[in-house]
């Protein structure tokens, strides 16, 4: 069986009241994820697919490292997809700018508190409460 690695990326800006980013693809709330390219290592998949999907600009100076990883069978590809997870933190929230083509319909920062009650899927949840308990 194949297994396909993607990187996702969670970012939490701000010090006091922080808020995380989640782009809405088709009418689901997700964090930015992707593919990983020839070359390229984890963190800098999750950096690109961030600019790709939302056009935020962070460095590997802002990752707090890799959070979480998780995987599953994924028909559409015949293939199991391994999911690693890495946190970002930034200081301000930056301009979503996010990307119609790859099919999101929107992009907002959140309340932290709310974004657990945003999500879907389970294992997306459980990824972020465990970046949570890091920051």
């Amino acid at each position: 069986m194949e297994e396909k690695i993607s990187c996702m990326a969670i970012v939490v800006a701000g010090k006091n009241k922080k808020k995380a980013l989640l782009l809405n693809s088709e009418g689901e709330w997700v964090f930015p994820k992707g593919h990983v390219e020839n070359g390229e290592t984890y963190v800098k998949t999750a950096l690109r697919e961030l600019y790709e999907e939302a056009k935020i600009s962070i460095t590997e100076k802002d990752c707090i490292g890799q959070v979480d990883e998780f995987s599953f069978f994924f028909d559409g590809e015949n293939a199991t997809k391994i999911i690693k997870v890495f946190g970002f933190k930034i200081e301000k929230p930056q301009k979503i700018m996010y990307n119609k083509d790859e099919c999101f319909i929107d992009g907002k920062w959140v309340d932290i508190e709310k974004v657990s009650s945003l999500l879907k899927h389970d294992d997306a949840k459980a990824a972020f409460e465990k970046f949570l308990k890091l920051i």
